[in-house]
């Protein structure tokens, strides 16, 4: 008899059920792929730029920027798949809101793009052909990613938003609103109350997902820019001076300050809907004296929720500021890239 797979699997896309191996080959030849675009008709003709379009640093930045590359395409393909399956991540399929959110954040990048078209920083030179219409992809294509990965965070911002609002879900698929019907239960005796938990989980994970891509994506960005310099500084030393670390620095700053608005508000609604179960769920006993069980009650679902970590401990922090100064600290620095 022929095996029938799951049906989740089977509606999966067909990349997605491709063999690791087969799917890390094509992120390589993705990889390989952009390198190799980003190098062709680099040279002006003379000496000098064939030296340098031929040379470790003007590769290093074609590498790099090239990885870039391919990591937007695997973020996208990664986000619009979550946005063709959201009840999988605990998000209400709205198809309305989402494309009001895909113009917005559309638009939003489209402004970004069209900013650093019109008004590029520095007027950075470098002796190979066409250097705006390269770096000017890296660029666009980030904008390009953060789309779908921006709608994305807003959904599930909204999400944590209505879980304490009685709207109807129980038709064409969308998901029950567990939270709301665990919170009308009586304490200790909710039978939604492992639903909610879990929904709540799904939103966690997709939190950190998301911000994860973010911060995949500002990493691609930040190292981009620092090999820039790098190719900068080797083809002209004694100009180092008009690209200076600063730049790189301040590069990293504003992503780890953009990262933190886009993902410190879903994080503080979010904490806010799983501290209310938790306080529905575990209520102070009517003495207000704690008890032993009651701690311990209590710290279990708040281990569950991971309410317990604080906030410098956070993996949100780690990725959204940390992450992002680090990388923009090595690029500007590390000899073999920083030049």
């Amino acid at each position: 008899m022929p095996v029938e797979l799951p049906k989740e699997l089977v509606e999966d896309p067909f990349w997605v059920r491709l063999p690791p191996p087969i799917r890390s080959m094509i992120v390589f030849a993705l990889l390989f792929g952009f390198t190799a675009l980003l190098g062709i008709a680099a040279s002006k003709g003379g000496k000098e730029s064939d030296a340098f379009v031929e040379g470790v640093p003007w590769t290093i930045w074609r590498t790099i920027a090239g990885a870039a590359l391919a990591v937007f395409v695997v973020l996208t393909v990664q986000a619009l798949r979550i946005l063709q399956r959201p009840n999988e991540w605990g998000i209400f399929r709205a198809p309305g809101r989402r494309r009001r959110y895909l113009l917005l954040a559309a638009i939003g990048a489209g402004a970004v793009v069209w900013f650093r078209v019109r008004h590029p920083v520095g007027g950075l030179e470098l002796p190979v052909q066409g250097l705006g219409w390269r770096t000017r992809t890296v660029l666009i294509a980030g904008m390009v990613a953060s789309v779908p990965w921006l709608t994305i965070v807003w959904l599930a911002h909204a999400e944590c938003h209505d879980l304490e609002k009685e709207i109807p879900r129980g038709t064409n698929g969308h998901l029950e609103n567990n939270y709301m019907a665990a919170m009308q239960d009586e304490p200790g005796e909710s039978e939604h109350l492992r639903s909610a938990v879990e929904r709540l989980e799904q939103l966690w994970q997709l939190l950190l997902f998301s911000v994860g891509a973010f911060t995949f994506g500002v990493v691609a960005a930040v190292a981009s820019s620092g090999a820039l310099r790098g190719a900068f500084v080797a083809a002209y030393p004694e100009r180092a001076d008009e690209f200076p670390p600063a730049n790189v620095l301040m590069y990293g700053l504003l992503f780890a300050l953009g990262l933190s608005i886009i993902a410190v508000p879903m994080a503080v609604q979010w904490r806010n809907r799983a501290q209310q179960l938790v306080e529905h769920a575990c209520p102070l006993p009517p003495d207000g004296k704690p008890t032993a069980e009651w701690v311990e009650s209590r710290q279990r679902i708040e281990q569950l929720l991971h309410l317990d970590i604080s906030i410098l401990r956070n993996p949100l922090t780690i990725l959204s500021v940390f992450a992002p100064l680090l990388i923009s600290a090595l690029a500007a620095f590390l000899p073999q890239v920083a030049g």
